[in-house]
């Protein structure tokens, strides 16, 4: 084996959106890997566009906004610019990437967590609140409610707002299906729960159970990782950091030490 690139010679399936895919296929090609895109999560506004604006235009009544993630701030930004300038509170997010993509409009964040899952963001971010706090989270419609939850149970007010739905590509499902069916790939990874929702609804609709049998499972962090074991799913890769460079560079250790054991 090779040990510069340990991923020659499989194909291993990116799951995340298109437009977000470029950086991880970068890094599965840098260790030889030969990355198959297959979009499992796509975006989309919601349909209550008034109700969004509304809280747009009113933002500068809270103390917080809290993005939770690079589509968050990606729509919250689409709905910004289609608003007369407003004055925005303190910014707090989850995740490097999404403090990156933040930075890249031109904003600074207030706070980030050490470690980019819910429990952790509030576990260090509701010491900074007072009782009077009115807080508002831009997020998606699987998001969870975690952080809605124990900011209120703190005393706090908390306002939730629903910026873009998670859809699955309809013409992934044909692509995928035939991956499976004719054993093209080596390893999957799992950058959301949603990811693996819609790879396992393919799956069993597929009746293409027999075909993971040999497949490599990778996830992003904790969360898609409980996801994937939910389905019976065994899961070789999770990286202590939860970025897809991350689970691909932990990937690539992984096969490392499959072909020295």
């Amino acid at each position: 084996m090779n040990k510069s690139a340990p991923l020659k010679g499989s194909h291993v399936l990116i799951t995340r959106g298109k437009s977000q895919a470029a950086s991880i296929v970068e890094k599965v090609e840098s260790y030889g890997g030969n990355a198959c895109v297959v979009p499992l999560i796509d975006f989309i506004l919601p349909d209550n566009i008034d109700q969004l604006n509304h809280y747009i235009r009113h933002i500068h009544e809270y103390d917080w906004l809290i993005l939770t993630s690079q589509n968050g701030v990606d729509y919250f930004f689409r709905l910004l610019e289609e608003q007369a300038p407003v004055k925005l509170p303190r910014i707090a997010v989850i995740g490097s990437k999404t403090e990156e993509y933040l930075m890249s409009r031109g904003l600074s964040t207030d706070f980030v967590p050490l470690h980019f899952v819910a429990e952790a963001f509030v576990a260090e971010f509701i010491p900074m609140l007072k009782q009077d706090s009115r807080v508002l989270i831009a997020k998606g419609n699987l998001a969870r409610t975690v952080i809605a939850d124990k900011i209120r149970e703190a005393g706090a007010q908390c306002q939730e707002m629903i910026i873009y739905q998670t859809v699955l590509p309809k013409a992934s499902e044909p692509k995928l299906a035939e991956l499976l069916t004719k054993g093209r790939l080596n390893i999957v990874t799992f950058t959301s729960s949603s990811t693996v929702h819609h790879f396992m609804k393919i799956v069993n609709k597929h009746d293409l159970q027999a075909s993971l049998e040999k497949i490599v499972f990778a996830c992003i962090g904790p969360i898609a990782l409980k996801t994937a074991e939910s389905y019976g799913l065994s899961v070789a890769v999770s990286p202590k950091v939860y970025t897809a460079e991350a689970m691909i560079d932990s990937l690539a250790d992984y096969m490392t030490r499959q072909y020295t054991n």
